[in-house]
């Protein structure tokens, strides 16, 4: 909402900014051409003219560099650097939170922008605020992914926390993916540690135990959280309809607080009905007296200058300041740039996990392709041997030596890679 009402404020800033003077200097020209032709229609329709063409423009070259960052985003993942993939897709959510998008024309660049996001969230494990609400936001509007709705089911396992909105998206991912061979097993599992009885989470519960495999692991688990949920509703169940009137009674001083409200609600409404009236009849006068007012101005030149000089300057003043405002919002801390600058050059990385060597780009482009699915983060490396030239694919980058042999283990334990060495960069 917030995001909306600056973007609608800074186009009628622009609007004010080009469509007063506009009208100034064109009045003269168009009465000559339309004699009959009032100050107010002309000017409404100039207002209307500037403000449609300034918001077209601006979303025009917002939408274009958000699309340009998420380009030069997806290139530094390719590439495998997720700090600058990082920062361009942080300074494109900046630019989304900007006044430079039209809030009406915006969904299919934020379906694209918050796809982006989660999937580099949830491929990557790059833990940032932003990306995780951006996860939220897509699977919210594209919940049938199946894709992106399993990886986050899985990060949600392993975090092992479920806020209250993340609550409502699993319920909506059950009622699509119930049947979902590759879902339900992790549906199952968080619907028993989150100790959910609902609708959903039983009709999870009866289509795990529907399935050979998932009835042999969670039958146990099913069961006891069921047990446990009947004494609890025997117990809610023997209460008689009068011990529940009584229990829940409404207070004896309800009804006041009723007549209360009910009261405050008709001073509310008459309120607004007088401001409503105010606004009418203020309409009215400006309508009235807005030509007489406009040819006195045209008769007198010095009122005509002093107008003009005082509405323009107080326009520009207020556009400046906000424009100062709405930049520094855009560009990035420097501080937070030098901290990450300090933190690369405080920990070099010189150790990587060399898995494969070939003599031709074609075969190890595949197995980098193979790797990557596996969400490894590889990269090929050209180098001179033998007069030969070899196309070796490397692993991560490792502060030491140990780091980089646990982990090399622990890929060739998940059948991953079938060798490797640790080699020094």
């Amino acid at each position: 909402m917030i995001r909306a009402l600056r973007a609608v404020f800074v186009r009628l800033w622009l609007t004010t900014l080009v469509a007063v003077p506009l009208c100034f200097y064109a009045m003269p020209w168009i009465r000559q051409i339309f004699p009959g032709m009032g100050p107010v229609p002309f000017a409404l329709g100039v207002v209307t003219v500037c403000y449609g063409i300034i918001g077209f423009l601006m979303h025009f070259f917002g939408k274009r560099r958000i699309e340009c960052l998420i380009r030069e985003a997806h290139m530094w993942e390719r590439a495998a650097i997720f700090n600058k993939a990082k920062k361009k897709y942080l300074q494109a959510v900046r630019i989304y939170d900007s006044f430079l998008l039209s809030p009406v024309s915006a969904g299919k660049i934020k379906k694209r922008l918050t796809g982006a996001l989660a999937r580099f969230y949830l491929t990557f494990n790059r833990e940032n605020g932003v990306f995780r609400q951006a996860v939220f936001v897509y699977l919210t509007t594209n919940p049938r992914d199946d894709i992106l709705a399993h990886l986050w089911l899985k990060r949600l396992c392993a975090d092992g926390s479920v806020n209250d909105q993340e609550q409502d998206l699993l319920t909506r991912l059950a009622e699509i993916h119930h049947a979902s061979p590759q879902l339900l097993p992790l549906l199952t599992r968080l619907f028993l540690d989150l100790g959910r009885l609902d609708f959903i989470a039983k009709q999870v519960y009866a289509r795990a135990l529907a399935e050979p495999v998932l009835k042999t692991i969670y039958e146990k688990d099913i069961n006891a959280l069921l047990q446990d949920s009947e004494p609890q509703l025997e117990k809610v169940a023997a209460h008689s309809i009068q011990d529940r009137q009584q229990r829940f009674a409404p207070p004896s001083d309800q009804k006041r607080l009723q007549d209360l409200w009910l009261h405050l609600c008709t001073v509310i409404l008459r309120l607004i009905q007088r401001i409503r009236e105010g606004v009418i009849l203020c309409l009215g006068f400006v309508t009235r007296h807005s030509g007489r007012i406009l040819t006195r101005i045209q008769v007198k030149d010095r009122w005509r200058f002093y107008l003009k000089a005082g509405i323009l300057g107080a326009v520009s003043l207020w556009m400046i300041g906000f424009m100062y405002n709405t930049i520094s919002h855009l560009r990035a801390s420097k501080a937070v740039d030098e901290i990450e600058v300090i933190i690369e050059k405080k920990i070099p990385k010189p150790f990587t996990i060399q898995v494969a060597a070939y003599l031709k780009a074609s075969h190890a482009d595949k197995y980098l392709k193979v790797l990557e699915q596996q969400n490894v983060d590889a990269r090929i490396k050209k180098t001179d041997g033998g007069g030969k030239i070899w196309y070796l694919v490397q692993v991560s980058e490792f502060a030491d030596k140990e780091d980089a042999t646990a982990y090399g283990n622990q890929l060739k334990q998940k059948n991953i890679i079938e060798d490797f060495f640790v080699s020094n960069k």
